[in-house]
């Protein structure tokens, strides 16, 4: 191949990356979500909960994910039409995603589906993940709960803002196609670990798990360059260090108890200790 020719090849890759990284990705959710279920730090999930910037997002890794939302149809199809299972994708209900709030939103977790099964057993949520092969292998030997804590601990949170005590988590291998399945039942001493961790959050105690941002907890955080620099953000309560989360969904002042709606001259932005 020319010179010329590898480098047109190169520069439509490049391209490809390049429009990866425009996409506008909008403002940040601000929520405690199940994705922040498998931290144990409190910064995160405060900053997540008042919704301060992410970090970009490589063009790699977006590519990742869409790749994985490919995948979880590739799977629901398969339980559905492979396995003759009962899977709801959406709320019969709503129409929508399977949804559960608490605090007016200030908490929120969504469900790949639920599962109702042949033999009458109780309903599961239904969480679908794909995994490279190492990941997968530590999976199918050891479990969810010791190979993937984070998705355990999401699965925990589900289960107990629904009420639904059980999860059929299931594992798409990328490597080699291969599905490894586990019926996860309710742990209500995981929960009550993470729960603390959410108040905490929700209190305003919003501690680092590190003491420097080149911690290997800290590196693949969406919310590093918030946490450890000064954000660029217009002044809203909500990023306020005197602002908390009221139960229908809004904030408070803790200046004087009202509700918070304009910042006054005594913001202060909340930064993580």
């Amino acid at each position: 191949m020319t010179k010329s020719l590898s480098d047109l090849a190169a520069k439509i890759v490049s391209d490809i990356d390049e429009g990866f990284a425009a996409e506008d990705r909008g403002e940040a959710r601000s929520y405690i979500g199940a994705s922040m279920a498998g931290t144990d730090c409190t910064a995160k999930m405060q900053l997540s909960l008042r919704g301060f910037p992410e970090d970009p997002i490589p063009p790699k890794l977006k590519r990742i994910f869409r790749a994985g939302h490919g995948i979880e149809n590739m799977v629901v199809k398969d339980l559905k039409q492979k396995a003759d299972l009962l899977v709801y994708e959406k709320d019969e209900w709503t129409g929508k995603q399977f949804r559960y709030e608490w605090l007016g939103g200030h908490v929120v977790c969504n469900t790949d589906g639920m599962v109702d099964f042949e033999d009458g057993s109780p309903r599961a949520i239904l969480e679908i993940k794909s995994m490279n092969d190492a990941n997968f292998k530590k999976f199918s030997r050891h479990g969810v709960k010791v190979s993937h804590r984070h998705y355990y601990r999401q699965m925990t949170m589900m289960m107990a803002m629904s009420g639904i005590k059980r999860s059929f988590f299931i594992s798409y291998c990328k490597n080699t196609s291969q599905y490894h399945a586990e019926i996860v039942e309710y742990d209500e001493e995981e929960w009550l670990g993470m729960f603390s961790l959410i108040q905490a959050a929700l209190d305003g105690r919003a501690d680092r798990i590190a003491n420097t941002d080149n911690d290997y907890r800290c590196k693949g955080c969406f919310k590093r360059s918030s946490c450890w620099s000064v954000p660029k953000v217009d002044p809203k309560c909500r990023f306020c260090e005197n602002a908390s989360p009221s139960k229908d969904g809004d904030w408070l002042c803790d200046l004087d108890g009202s509700k918070a709606v304009t910042p006054c001259d005594k913001f202060k932005l909340l930064r993580p200790t």
